[in-house]
C-alpha cells in the first residue's frame, strides 16, 4: 500500500477553508464539473460528480472530525487514477495571520502501472484540486 500527502498554502481562513472542504456535497469549486448528484447525509453521504461524461465519479464520506477539521472520503466507482483501495483525507490547518493549510493525503493499491507513477498521478491531481481549493478560498473570502 502507498501513501501520498500534498500540502498546499492558502491566502484565507482556516474557517473558510474548512467551509469549502467540510460540505462534501457542495462541489462548486471544481473546475470541470457538469452536475453532481448527492445521496444521504453526513458520513455515509454518497456524492456522484459528473465531468461530462455519462460515468459519474462515486465518492463516500467516510469521516468528518469537526474539531480536527478533517474529512475522510474514498471512491468507490470510476476512479481516474491508476489505484484502487484509495482512502484519502483533507485536513484544514491554521497557519495564523488569515493564512491556512490543506494537507490531502491518501493510501492506495497502484493498479494497471506500478507504484510510483501511480503516486506521480495522485500528487498531480492533488496539486490541482488544491489549486481550485485556494482559489475558491480566496474568492469567498
Amino acid at each position: 500500500m502507498a501513501d501520498v500527502l500534498v500540502s498546499g498554502e492558502i491566502d484565507g481562513s482556516v474557517d473558510d477553508l474548512w467551509r469549502l472542504v467540510a460540505d462534501f456535497g457542495a462541489v462548486g469549486w471544481m473546475k470541470g464539473v457538469t452536475g453532481v448528484e448527492v445521496t444521504g447525509e453526513g458520513v455515509g453521504m454518497v456524492r456522484a460528480i459528473f465531468a461530462g461524461g455519462d460515468e459519474a465519479i462515486v465518492e463516500e464520506l467516510e469521516s468528518l472530525d469537526e474539531a480536527g477539521r478533517q474529512i475522510g472520503y474514498t471512491i468507490k466507482r470510476n476512479n481516474p487514477l491508476p489505484v484502487e483501495n484509495y482512502h484519502a483525507t483533507c485536513k484544514a490547518v491554521d497557519l495564523g495571520d488569515g493564512r491556512s493549510r490543506l494537507d490531502w493525503a491518501c493510501c492506495f493499491d497502484a493498479k494497471g502501472v506500478d507504484e510510483a507513477t501511480a503516486k506521480a498521478a495522485v500528487e498531480g491531481m492533488y496539486g490541482v484540486l488544491i489549486s481550485w481549493v485556494k482559489e475558491g478560498v480566496e474568492r469567498s473570502g
